[in-house]
């Protein structure tokens, strides 16, 4: 018999625990936002009051992204915990164009964050497919490629959603639109809200969630899009403009993902069966360490092709489940773990290992 963290495993297990003590875990690709504490503004001038102005600005930026509410940049009462911007900054640097980027004390943003009763959202957030039909009214219907051969309309749409996820921390895909694609999607499915060949098309990018609009384009300003969301088992609805789209994408996952300020610390015990391979093990246990409600995970009982992870959260049970949910990684599972020590509690929560293709 071999121990591991105080647990007794079978004889049959035992190839894969040595395995699973000795080798590191296999990352998961983590969608890391890029700069999620910086942020790029003009700037009028290199004097102290045009610098101070531009410092402001920038957080003001900042704490929309982290927080997950774009329109957190306008929160009088949330700025008001952040009076000094300037005392913030950790690196700042000018362009030749007007333009200045400064990069904010995460810590500090954080905690003003926390003393405001404002959400903190982290880094690694869920990728989310966006599929843009749009129809400028002269004779131009398409869907948005992510080839980057676009038409003027299709420029001015892509730079416009591109900003826009940029600025509210949310990373976004456009589908390739190659020949495979353009055979099993058409203009028609995406207008007209066919959602099952959007997601059957969409499986090849392993997306967590899909972001649909249908952008009738008018004069700059006045496009008119429904947006779509589908995120796990929800199915999420709003009406704007193009920069809506991510905008809209924020708050809606903020609200089920960011930790709420003040959240506690808790610990929970999670069971995944269906994992066969030192492969399957590392894909689940990154996955795990990567999501950013997650303190630390680690390894408690082996019972088979069922492994039980032992968890330190900093949020809820249910925002655990909705970011499991929209990975898609693991499934909700009913059958008990066979096997547990004498003792041991059993696990609070059950999944299982979805077919990888």
């Amino acid at each position: 018999m071999i121990r591991l963290n105080g647990a007794r495993y079978r004889s049959g297990t035992a190839v894969l625990l040595l395995a699973l003590v000795f080798l590191a875990a296999v990352p998961v690709p983590a969608a890391v936002v890029p700069d999620l504490y910086a942020a790029t503004v003009p700037v009028a001038d290199a004097s102290p009051e045009a610098t101070a102005a531009a410092f402001a600005q920038a957080l003001r930026q900042v704490l929309g992204k982290v927080s997950g509410r774009p329109g957190a940049a306008g929160d009088a009462a949330l700025l008001a915990h952040f009076r000094d911007p300037a005392a913030l900054v950790q690196q700042y640097r000018r362009d030749g164009a007007g333009s200045l980027w400064a990069s904010f004390d995460p810590s500090a943003v954080r905690a003003g964050l926390d003393a405001a009763g404002q959400p903190v959202w982290g880094e690694d957030r869920p990728i989310t497919l966006v599929w843009l039909a749009y129809d400028n009214g002269a004779g131009e219907r398409d869907v948005l490629a992510g080839d980057g051969n676009d038409s003027p309309a299709a420029a001015q749409l892509r730079r416009g959603l591109e900003e826009a996820a940029a600025a509210s921390g949310v990373p976004v895909l456009l589908p390739l639109r190659d020949s495979e694609e353009l055979a099993a999607v058409a203009f028609a499915d995406v207008w007209g809200d066919f959602t099952e060949p959007l997601q059957r098309a969409s499986q090849r990018y392993r997306a967590d969630a899909l972001l649909i609009g249908r952008a009738r384009l008018f004069p700059p300003g006045m496009d008119d899009v429904r947006w779509t969301l589908l995120a796990g088992d929800e199915r999420l609805e709003w009406r704007g403009g193009i920069a809506d789209g991510p905008r809209g994408l924020a708050e809606r996952l903020s609200q089920r993902l960011a930790l709420p300020a003040g959240a506690q610390a808790s610990e929970l015990r999670l069971a995944v069966s269906g994992i066969g391979s030192l492969d399957d093990y590392g894909v689940v246990l990154g996955f795990l360490r990567n999501l950013s409600m997650v303190e630390s995970a680690g390894v408690g009982f082996i019972a088979g092709d069922t492994l039980v992870f032992d968890l330190e959260l900093r949020g809820t049970r249910s925002q655990l489940e909705t970011a499991l949910g929209l990975r898609a990684l693991i499934e909700p599972a009913t059958e008990p773990v066979v096997a547990l020590p004498a003792g041991m509690v059993p696990p609070e929560l059950r999944y299982r290992l979805v077919a990888r293709r």
